[in-house]
């Protein structure tokens, strides 16, 4: 018998649903082969029962039993392989439910197994039980490490591992089970990769020992197999479209790495009262019964992932959004979740990856920007260009474009105008679109009700979401107001009563001193603390950062001799109008003995010295002191000068004159003296950068010598740019792409390097991954000297990140 090509396998399997009941059989062999086993692992004969060999099949089983192979080895091997020259397995006469609970009950009972690669288990236990430079653990430390842990949650096909065994999806998805994990953090600080873990099987198990024998049977018959990878491969191209946009397994790290026990608990409650008993069926088969919260209620991280994974994407997504929209998911405006475990997982043409903000869950391409291009499509959808009435329509709406066809017009428009322009001009100039918009980005239900329907579009899209990054936007609205009344002074008719202004003051001083006490929280903790050895460099994190700053400043008060001051939970106006002189003669005195602050040799990354292409400008632990003299000159400079402007005026007494004093000591004069001279000193605190607005990337350009510049904006206008590619790239500084804080006075290395950092509040999410990442000393073992050097390099992706099943 001589080996098919595809064109003879197509030609011979010409029919669809027989292709699809193969390729459903092979995914089956797929799971079981990506399995870890014992030594002692037997072929289960429940399974091989269920098992029906082709004549062909039958041929090799005595073929290996000739070889000394035991017939239940046999049998299986022919399964695990499936296929050479013919198919091994008969796909018509086996019964893909039965093998599928057959291969459960192993699941289940643990004879077969998968690690539980999501969330913070195995990663927490890592760090605990695995020395940190060892990437591959033996077969007796793998059972160790991996015993008592979740079975582990992968799809494929249809067909969804865990707990429960082998349960079956309404969606079709590829996250194949792996024998690996991404769980060691190493020692140096500043490599911010996650270091894989690869796990062993029993190759001693007869059924992994006779396998290599029977691989030699059959490739005496041949030395190349059929076509059935490449005729496969077509079948799985045409179930998973892996060229689509919108593939669906970015969403399972999200449901693994991204929702806290009780969001996700939230989530399967909230399916299973919301999709019409699908998922109570589910449950139901499981012996899984009672109120939502009943069945959740007492269910692991695992169990809870792979009832979710049963749902389709649409009920999935409707859910996360639904919960996140009732805050039910709680997340910031300020913050998008991105797997922290996982986040190296990419699928389809287009490498997606799915991430979760305020507006809910979407996908991203790690390739290439498709936001645009969704647009357009989307457009393109709500106004069908072959239906004339639409076409008509869309005319009106373009009729100011420039183009000599309605396409080129189309085309010159979403090049002209702004993201939010085109959803507000053409998704909102019709009912009919607003639905089409929501069937085609799987919006929840009620949100085109909502105020924010056009951000929730455009973030569903793909665009960065709007600049929000004006913590302190009510100060300025509120100063303002402050001196337009201060303008109108008192006997106008339009004046304010003094009750009036009492009431805006109030609130005034409440802003101002918001916004003093975290610009000197941040600029404390920018200019002095040692980012390069944080657990997470250059992120500022207020909650746990102020507390360290305010103790920081006052240990130089006391150190100073100063009595007066006091820095910690409450700070009083006086403190703060004085902060920031303490902090710049802190500073000074610290670069008077700047040698006593040199970085350790061992906290100085590997790759200094090594090279000269990237720069080590920090040889500090005080950041202050490796900035330029002309910045150390101009920072110390204006520390000195935002508290003399605030101290002269007196402002922490005019906040009591005004708020307390008889209606005499309303002198408007002063008033105006004082809100000028806060003006002043907040708006130098912001021109330095000590405030923490955010910076956006606004354009970007570049030439044909591969240089590129990056112009990023805040929401005040200024702009700075940020040139590449950059001599500092492994100093970790955050990606602008995401929004930084830029702290403007602080540069490193001119004329454009500045000090970057960007903001994390506290969320369920942060508090989850709170002591992320966790880093132990290097190994002293002489074995694991050379690790990561002498050419070795991380592993790079996950293998067959496509989503493409590897075919026996």
């Amino acid at each position: 018998m001589q080996p098919l090509t595809k064109a003879q396998l197509q030609a011979a399997y010409p029919d669809e649903e027989e292709q699809r009941n193969i390729f459903r059989l092979m995914t089956l062999s797929e799971i079981l082969g990506y399995c870890l086993i014992a030594r002692d692992y037997k072929p289960s004969t429940h399974l091989n029962n269920q098992i029906k060999l082709t004549e062909y099949g039958h041929e090799k089983v005595q073929a290996f039993a000739r070889k000394r192979i035991p017939i239940p080895e046999a049998r299986a091997i022919c399964f695990l392989e499936f296929s050479w020259i013919d198919l091994l397995i008969d796909h018509k006469a086996t019964d893909p439910i039965l093998v599928q609970e057959a291969i459960g009950r192993q699941i289940k009972d643990g004879s077969i197994y998968y690690p539980f690669v999501f969330g913070r288990e195995l990663y927490d236990r890592a760090y605990e039980r695995i020395e940190p430079d060892k990437r591959e653990l033996d077969l007796a430390d793998t059972l160790e490490f991996l015993e008592g842990t979740p079975q582990g949650v992968f799809q494929l096909h249809e067909y969804v591992t865990g707990p429960f065994g082998l349960l079956s999806s309404q969606e079709l998805r590829f996250y194949q089970p792996q024998r690996h994990a991404n769980l060691l953090h190493c020692s140096d600080a500043s490599c911010h990769q996650l270091h894989r873990v690869h796990f062993s099987t029993a190759s001693e198990a007869p059924v992994n020992k006779h396998r290599i024998e029977a691989g030699r049977v059959l490739q005496r018959e041949s030395e190349i197999p059929s076509a059935w990878a490449s005729f496969l491969s077509d079948v799985f191209s045409e179930l998973a479209h892996p060229a689509r946009d919108n593939v669906s397994e970015p969403l399972i790290p999200i449901l693994g790495d991204c929702l806290t026990d009780t969001e996700i608990r939230a989530l399967t409650e909230w399916l299973l009262d919301n999709t019409k008993g699908t998922l109570r069926s589910v449950c139901g088969n499981l012996g899984l019964r009672g109120s939502a919260s009943e069945i959740a209620g007492n269910l692991n991280r695992a169990e809870l992932m792979q009832l979710c994974l049963t749902m389709s994407d649409r009920d999935i997504i409707q859910g996360i959004d639904t919960l996140v929209h009732q805050d039910v998911i709680r997340v910031p405006q300020s913050e998008i979740r991105k797997p922290p475990i996982n986040d190296d997982s990419a699928f389809g043409a287009f490498r997606m990856r799915s991430e979760l903000g305020r507006h809910g869950i979407r996908t991203r391409s790690a390739r290439m920007n498709l936001a645009p291009l969704r647009l357009r499509s989307l457009i393109e959808h709500m106004y069908r260009l072959s239906d004339v009435g639409d076409r008509e329509e869309l005319e009106w709406q373009l009729r100011e474009a420039t183009g000599d066809t309605l396409e080129a017009r189309l085309e010159n428009y979403l090049l002209d105008q702004s993201p939010e322009s085109v959803v507000e001009s053409l998704v909102l100039a019709r009912k009919s679109n607003a639905v089409a918009a929501c069937e085609i980005l799987r919006l929840r239900e009620g949100a085109t009700e909502g105020k924010d329907f056009i951000p929730l579009i455009l973030w569903k899209l793909g665009f960065a979401s709007p600049n929000e990054g004006d913590p302190h936007a009510d100060f300025w609205r509120l100063h303002q107001e402050m001196e337009r009344m201060a303008r109108l002074g008192p006997g106008r008719p339009l004046s304010p009563s003094v009750e009036e202004f009492r009431g805006a003051a109030a609130n005034y001083f409440v802003a101002l001193e918001s916004a003093l006490d975290d610009a000197l929280a941040f600029t404390v903790w920018a200019l002095s603390h040692d980012h390069l050895t944080d657990r997470r460099p250059f992120v500022f994190e207020p909650d746990r950062q102020r507390p360290d700053s305010y103790r920081w400043l006052q240990s130089a008060v006391a150190q100073s001799g100063d009595r007066e001051l006091v820095y910690g939970e409450v700070n009083s106006l006086y403190a703060l109008c004085r902060g920031f002189q303490c902090l710049g003669s802190e500073l000074q005195r610290l670069a008077a003995e700047r040698d006593a602050h040199e970085r350790e040799p061992d906290d100085i990354p590997r790759w200094v010295g090594q090279q000269t292409l990237q720069r080590f400008p920090f040889s500090h632990v005080v950041p202050f002191l490796d900035l330029t003299d002309d910045s150390r000159e101009m920072i110390l400079r204006n520390l000195q000068e935002i508290s003399r402007t605030l101290v002269s005026e007196r402002i922490y007494d005019a906040r009591n004159n005004w708020l307390h004093g008889g209606r005499k000591d309303l002198d408007f004069g002063n008033v105006r003296a004082s809100l000028s001279a806060i003006s002043d000193a907040v708006q130098l605190i912001e021109d330095c950068g000590f405030l923490r607005t955010t910076f956006a990337k606004s354009a970007h350009r570049s030439d044909d010598h591969g240089r590129s510049v990056a112009t990023l904006r805040n929401s005040r206008g200024i702009t700075l740019e940020v040139h590449e590619p950059s001599p500092f790239f492994w100093l970790g500084l955050p990606n602008v792409a995401s929004g930084v804080h830029v702290v403007t006075a602080a540069c490193f290395s001119a004329p454009s390097n500045f000090l970057r950092f960007r903001s994390e509040v506290t969320s369920p999410f942060t508090e989850m991954w709170s002591d992320y990442p966790r880093r132990k000393p290097q190994s002293q073992k002489v074995g694991h000297a050379l690790d990561g050097v002498a050419g070795a390099t991380r592993d790079q992706g996950r293998p067959d990140e496509t989503g493409i099943p590897p075919l026996a």
